[in-house]
């Protein structure tokens, strides 16, 4: 899968207006995000965790933030993004729930324009290791 760059099907200044003026989405809309389950040994990646469906997404487009909905316990997670099974990028949250008062991060996020219908995947890994979980959703805009 060939991912798209600049110079090939964009020019930059239509990158840049597509970037400025296209309304933000998120993905999954109106439902819960999705859960990724870590490796059970410590910093081991799960396995992949299908967050968008080829085909869902139907225009070119570009992931700005992962909403980070819930998460198992407290430790630091690592978030792997894949477009299909390619790597786009990695994110990381420590999570530490005081008081059972669950404020989460939204984690900016930079990647490539994708192409249109492109699976996307996570994974992640934690530090304590155990098959935790982390619940996400995504945030982007069309191109």
């Amino acid at each position: 899968m060939a991912l798209i760059h600049i110079g090939q099907d964009l020019t930059i200044l239509n990158l840049l207006k597509n970037h400025i003026h296209n309304a933000a989405k998120v993905y999954p809309t109106l439902a819960d995000g999705e859960r990724v389950i870590g490796g059970a040994g410590l910093w081991e990646l799960g396995s992949f965790k299908e967050i968008v469906p080829a085909n869902s997404i139907t225009d070119l487009f570009m992931i700005h933030y992962i909403n980070i909905e819930g998460a198992s316990t407290d430790d630091v997670y690592e978030i792997v993004i894949y477009a299909a099974t390619v790597e786009i990028g990695r994110v990381r949250i420590t999570f530490i729930d005081i008081a059972n008062s669950q404020t989460l991060p939204s984690v900016p996020f930079m990647d490539v324009v994708i192409p249109a219908n492109t699976q996307i995947q996570a994974k992640c890994a934690t530090k304590g290791g155990g098959s935790e979980t982390v619940d996400i959703s995504l945030a982007y805009h069309d191109h």
